[in-house]
């Protein structure tokens, strides 16, 4: 006995291979200079994207196109300052003249590792600004160009575990991180009837700028790496998998949600 179906029928069983491709995609990634930014641009780009990555440091943007080229992708450096969000109506047209925008990562961040109680008005406006207004900021800027050209896009933020669990000496970046988190979805509630979705993804331990002095610790370090399950700390490649999923069409139905990739920590 056999069966059939038509194209659509079938269509809507299977999810192909071509849906993970970025091949058509123009993605923006901030921080995609060094870390986990400059692993999620290069992931995206070699996935088929034409990658533009935002940073102050016009090296390191230099840095990550030169790598990008050297494996047959493509990354535009643009450099500028994410503190400036004033300045993010005239960046995201610039980028959309060159090509219109299908999907951003928010990967820049700043920390500052200190206890509570001696966190300064300075200290918190200075995270504040980078790890939240920023992208909040860059997101709504580039929908309101997606929505008013009739484009559906992948808006992508990078959180923090501190979204799940507490950990010590982080409060502003928590508090930002966690923010980001509620941003995201309701981000999704108000833009989905555009084909605009908003999730985070939060990273566990990875060595990066904003863990070297933590991770250089022998026994914070030795305290973390018991508390993973995977024995070992994150790479680059593994959250570039989890983004290019979100920013692909093999996720159109994932919106305002967390995902968290750490080894299976919060797991344990």
């Amino acid at each position: 006995m056999t069966s059939s179906m038509d194209k659509s029928e079938f269509e809507q069983l299977v999810c192909p291979l071509s849906a993970f491709d970025l091949s058509k995609k123009h993605i923006v990634v901030t921080g995609g200079g060094r870390g986990l930014g400059q692993g999620i641009a290069l992931s995206a780009a070699h996935a088929g994207a034409t990658v533009t990555i935002i940073s102050r440091s016009t090296d390191e943007l230099n840095n990550t196109v030169k790598l990008c080229a050297e494996f047959g992708g493509t990354c535009i450096a643009h450099p500028a300052d994410l503190s400036e969000v004033n300045a993010f109506d005239q960046i995201v047209e610039k980028i959309w003249n060159r090509q219109p925008i299908d999907g951003v990562v928010h990967a820049a961040g700043v920390q500052v590792r200190r206890d509570s109680i001696d966190v300064t008005p300075e200290h918190w406006a200075f995270v504040q600004t980078m790890n939240l207004q920023a992208p909040f900021f860059l997101s709504t800027r580039i929908a309101k160009a997606q929505i008013a050209a009739g484009r559906s896009g992948s808006h992508v933020f990078i959180g923090s575990l501190n979204s799940t669990i507490g950990l010590p000496r982080i409060a502003p970046y928590a508090a930002a991180k966690t923010a980001l988190l509620g941003v995201a979805r309701v981000f999704s509630t108000e833009w989905a009837r555009f084909g605009l979705r908003a999730n985070v993804v939060a990273p566990g331990y990875f060595r990066t700028k904003l863990t070297e002095d933590l991770l250089a610790d022998e026994t914070q370090y030795t305290r973390i790496l018991g508390r993973i399950p995977a024995g070992r700390l994150g790479v680059p490649s593994e959250l570039g998998g989890i983004c290019i999923f979100l920013l692909s069409d093999a996720s159109t139905y994932v919106s305002g949600q967390l995902i968290n990739v750490d080894g299976g920590w919060l797991a344990a």
